[in-house]
Order: structure tokens, then C-alpha cells, then sequence
């Protein structure tokens, strides 16, 4: 954000907020019900008489369906989003561990049914034995 003041944040939230509301066509009384508040309490909130917490924005967010970039002055250019593909360094590195791992969880299955065959193997014998 570019204000550094945390007032001067706060109030340019609620101005965004109020002008969101208005350009939304929607009336205090709107947002307030939505919320479960009075219209009294809510218009405090307006008024910066009560403070607005983190949870009371994400929820005049979603009534306001508006992004939430538009309250807190992010602009979109400044939205960094990393993408996979099979030419990033980051991504081979996953594919390679997960490479290693499944050879290695193959190797151990396969280390596993040679117990089981030699254990049956055993069990054969022991019983040929217990016969005789």
C-alpha cells in the first residue's frame, strides 16, 4: 500500500467501501442486515467511530461482491502469479524427487513380494516336514 499511515489505510478502505456500496446502488440499511448489525452500528463503521476489523471487511467484501484489491489500493499490475511448466528449474526439481521416490518405492515393493514369495517357500517346506 502506499499510505503509510495506518489511519490514513483505514479511511481510504472505508471511503472505497462507502463508494462501492453507493455504486452498487445499495443502501446502510442493505449492508447493515446483511451483516446482522443495526443500521446505527453499521453507519459507525462508515464514520470510522468503530473500528473495522479484518473479519467485518471480508464480509462487506463478499456482500459488496468486489474484489478486494479494489478497498485496500493493490492495483492488479502489482499481482504476481507463478505459473509450472515442464521448462521451470522448480518444477524439475519436483519431478526429479518424485522420479527418485516412486523408483525407490518400486524397488521396495519389489524387495517385499521376494520376502513373501521365500516366506511362502518356507511355509511349504515346514509343512512337507510336519507331513513326513
Amino acid at each position: 500500500m502506499l499510505s503509510t499511515n495506518i489511519e490514513e489505510v483505514v479511511t481510504s478502505v472505508v471511503a472505497k467501501i462507502v463508494e462501492t456500496r453507493k455504486e452498487k446502488g445499495l443502501s446502510l440499511e442493505n449492508i447493515a442486515s446483511e451483516l446482522g448489525l443495526s443500521t446505527s452500528a453499521y453507519n459507525k463503521i462508515e464514520r470510522l467511530e468503530t473500528k473495522l476489523t479484518l473479519e467485518r471487511l471480508l464480509q462487506i467484501q463478499r456482500i459488496l461482491q468486489a474484489p478486494l484489491t479494489n478497498f485496500l489500493e493493490i492495483s492488479d499490475d502489482k499481482v504476481y502469479n507463478q505459473t509450472n511448466n515442464d521448462h521451470a528449474t522448480g518444477f524439475q526439481g519436483i519431478e526429479n524427487v518424485y522420479q527418485e521416490s516412486k523408483e525407490i518405492t518400486e524397488k521396495l515393493i519389489r524387495k517385499l513380494e521376494e520376502l513373501l514369495e521365500s516366506k511362502d517357500e518356507v511355509i511349504k517346506e515346514l509343512k512337507l516336514r510336519l507331513n513326513d
